[in-house]
């Protein structure tokens, strides 16, 4: 799931994916990381957006540094979670069933 952890050196991530699960499992875990992965991403932009509205004010009256640093920390903490849906969607599409080509007779 987060592609931290491998067989070889750990048999459970800190996500909580364990190493031989059946696939359902493992997409209802995927599927639950990507919802509260984009409730997360999208509190934090609501904060950023807030924040960023401070720094605004506060440059005008001369003091940036105290909601500057706290608007870089958000920042990060939105880049995480948006990395978090990327890896929980192309997780999901690689586990995704895949269907053969429909077959084609043709003509001798």
């Amino acid at each position: 799931m987060c592609h931290r952890a491998s067989e070889s050196t750990a048999w459970r991530c800190s996500c909580g994916y364990e190493f031989g699960q059946d696939i359902d499992t493992v997409q209802r875990l995927l599927r639950d990381q990507l919802r509260t992965a984009s409730i997360a991403f999208g509190s934090l932009i609501a904060l950023d957006v807030a924040v960023l509205a401070l720094v605004v004010w506060t440059a005008m009256q001369g003091a940036v540094l105290m909601p500057g640093l706290a608007f870089a920390v958000l920042l990060g903490w939105t880049g995480r979670a948006g990395r978090k849906i990327l890896i929980s969607r192309e997780s999901l599409r690689q586990l995704a069933p895949r269907q053969l080509p429909t077959a084609k007779l043709l003509p001798p």
